[in-house]
């Protein structure tokens, strides 16, 4: 099974640096991502959330185990372990999927990165719940959260200081495009601006704003080699095969 991936990513003006970062690990028939968002508030959270993706990426082409939830669960706890002695303060949302050949992704995630199925029009269905004060009793629909002060008070992160289980679930994968996004992207644009950021057509920040980024998987012909592009040069994302080179294709940011 192949693949075709595309990465948009646009800093805010709330930080001087992009924290949102994402890494690609393919093997064989299956490919591992992972999306993170560094918080704002802690000084080198997007280093923090950029080491997490190459080293979570290096160990999935490194390896032939099986992936499960007490696989990967397993292995965010070792890699927690490895960074914190050089990383106090930070954190970092994240959302991990799974896709091989089979009907079902596998979800791990803590934060507020979602993930959704992509229609033709623009719509976005989101098919988890971001782990944040606003919606911590009571689910809500992602429209009325991105309006909720709440969802900016996080209850589960991957935190440099403590490991926070992640919580886990399989989601349907088909023919629709599956759409991996920072709280940049699915709390700050409505559905308009969505559909063009996806493609590239990405409008300024009118006053203050999050890092906005997305990550669209699409499952394509079997004989087809798996290719990652997008609008963002690669040092904001890590790509790494077990055994063929991937081509990034890049393409200029449209307005």
């Amino acid at each position: 099974m192949a693949f075709a991936l595309r990465w948009q990513s646009q800093q805010g003006t709330r930080t001087t640096d992009n924290r949102d970062c994402a890494g690609i690990g393919i093997r064989q028939t299956e490919v591992l991502a992972i999306v993170l968002d560094g918080s704002s508030s802690g000084a080198n959270s997007g280093v923090f959330a950029s080491e997490i993706a190459r080293r979570i990426v290096d160990w999935f082409v490194s390896t032939d185990q099986a992936i499960t939830v007490a696989v990967l669960t397993a292995q965010l706890r070792a890699t927690r372990a490895e960074l914190t002695e050089h990383f106090q303060r930070d954190s970092a949302s994240y959302l991990l999927i799974h896709v091989g050949d089979g009907r079902e992704a596998l979800i791990l995630h803590a934060g507020d990165c979602l993930v959704g199925h992509y229609a033709p029009a623009g719509k976005v269905s989101w098919l988890v719940q971001p782990h944040t004060l606003a919606n911590a009793v009571t689910p809500m629909k992602i429209g009325d959260l991105a309006n909720d002060i709440g969802r900016h008070r996080l209850t589960r992160s991957f935190r440099s200081r403590e490991f926070v289980e992640p919580a886990f679930c399989s989601i349907p994968v088909d023919k629709m495009a599956l759409l991996v996004a920072t709280d940049g992207f699915w709390a700050e644009l409505d559905h308009a601006q969505q559909n063009a950021f996806i493609h590239g057509r990405m409008a300024e920040h009118a006053g203050e704003g999050d890092d906005r980024s997305v990550l669209q998987i699409t499952r394509i012909a079997e004989d087809a080699l798996t290719k990652v592009s997008g609008t963002e040069p690669p040092r904001k994302i890590y790509i790494k095969s077990a055994r063929a080179k991937q081509l990034w294709n890049a393409t200029k940011t449209k307005k």
